[in-house]
């Protein structure tokens, strides 16, 4: 059985023993920030429902697939993570993967997975904010001493750590303060490599976008389908098994659901079919869903959202370039809340993308990612005879798009 048995009030984070718990055992053992994350359903998301110590609520929105983030990881291997100095074992760039160390700004960490009745249904994360020889520990201590194998009448695994790129450590040395040999880090992308040229990348942004459609639509059209196919089937077996059998075909149930929202995931960020069928800000609307799930930062919406329905390709560029701004703020700008602002006037679109975030300098911007998101960015806004502005500093950043508008039907 998994955490299906867990009650409302539980899954809402209105258990209070739970909540107790967490915050004794921070006060305990000294940690910055302690979570426990919970899924409904053996295969659904984990989301962070019970905390103490947090520096805001962004860390409540985030909701992790199986295999995604600290928390996803932890969730699908059934395995621990322990990190004494994350800085020295994760290159910087790839901290946005990992949204409970993005947004709650965490240098080391333990995460234990949390069973019941053999499902791994949780997951409790302790962290400090910087790095000391005192934390191995305070790691130490949480396993050995303070959880002795329960936490909140769940089942603590302890055994078998593993690292952010899914290798195993070795426990001994994790535990005295060493996290195992992590590979080197990855060389910055600024290193002299070739950069494209315009043309080149105006030919390649073109190929994408064909692929994303086709990829988008044959994961909707296709696996999906073929994965609802198999949950009709398997709901043919209910009347056939007993209750030991019925429990198994839920939990099968709980993770092909699992999956194809994680399929839909990946079609919104690919295409998302709202952009086809619904238009510029109903699209904008569904990433921003994506995004608020993803890294916790809340997107606000605020202008005029009764947009017409205008060329195809100002929509796709448009939609691409506030894609790149309100995934740019969630995952690097640290700020809670990333504000878009749609105004349509005398057919001509004008959007802002801002938040009150760390800023960076544009001028020389630290290379995150591919490197080539702000360069994409400028040629799909040449492409459609746009102006885009980007404008960063300590108050945060905003990325502003004015555009020349020309309603769908008038070229028909």
């Amino acid at each position: 059985m998994g955490a299906s048995n867990f009650d409302r009030a539980t899954l809402d984070g209105n258990n209070e023993a739970f909540q107790r718990a967490v915050e004794q055992l921070r006060a305990r053992l000294n940690f910055d920030f302690v979570t426990m994350g919970i899924t409904a359903f053996v295969g659904a998301p984990l989301k962070w429902v019970y905390s103490a110590g947090e520096t805001s609520n962004r860390h409540r929105r985030i909701a992790l697939a199986p295999g995604h983030g600290v928390g996803g990881i932890v969730l699908k291997s059934g395995k621990p993570m322990l990190f004494t100095d994350i800085d020295s074992e994760l290159d910087p760039r790839e901290y946005s993967s990992y949204p409970i160390v993005f947004a709650e700004d965490l240098r080391s960490l333990c995460a234990l997975p949390l069973k019941r009745n053999h499902h791994v249904i949780a997951v409790l994360l302790c962290a400090f904010r910087d790095v000391s020889e005192s934390h191995a520990q305070a790691f130490r201590s949480l396993i050995a001493d303070e959880l002795r194998g329960t936490f909140c009448e769940l089942a603590v695994v302890s055994e078998g750590f593993i690292g952010f790129d899914a290798s195993l450590h070795d426990d001994a040395s994790i535990l005295s303060g060493r996290a195992g040999d992590s590979g080197e880090s990855s060389p910055a992308k600024n290193d002299g490599s070739p950069r494209l040229i315009r043309s080149d990348l105006a030919r390649i942004i073109g190929a994408q976008e064909d692929e994303r459609r086709r990829i988008s639509r044959e994961l909707h059209d296709g696996v999906a389908q073929e994965l609802l196919t198999v949950t009709f089937s398997l709901q043919r077996l209910r009347e056939h098994l007993d209750d030991e059998g019925i429990a198994i075909l839920d939990e099968a149930h709980g993770s092909i659901n699992a999956v194809l929202d994680e399929l839909h995931n990946i079609s919104v960020m690919l295409r998302p079919s709202a952009l086809d069928h619904l238009g510029f800000v109903p699209a904008l609307r569904s990433q921003a869903l994506v995004l608020e799930q993803t890294y916790g930062s809340a997107v606000a919406f605020e202008g005029d959202l009764t947009l017409p329905r205008f060329d195809r390709a100002l929509e796709t560029q448009a939609y691409r370039i506030c894609q790149e701004a309100m995934t740019n703020a969630c995952k690097y700008s640290g700020s809670d809340t990333v504000r878009v602002q749609v105004e349509a006037a005398s057919d001509w679109l004008h959007i802002c993308v801002s938040d009150d975030g760390c800023g960076f300098d544009v001028a020389h911007p630290t290379i995150k990612g591919s490197g080539c998101g702000l360069l994409g960015m400028q040629e799909r806004a040449n492409q459609v005879g746009a102006t885009l502005s980007i404008e960063s500093g300590a108050a945060g950043t905003r990325v502003t798009l004015v555009t020349p508008m020309r309603a769908q039907e008038e070229l028909q």
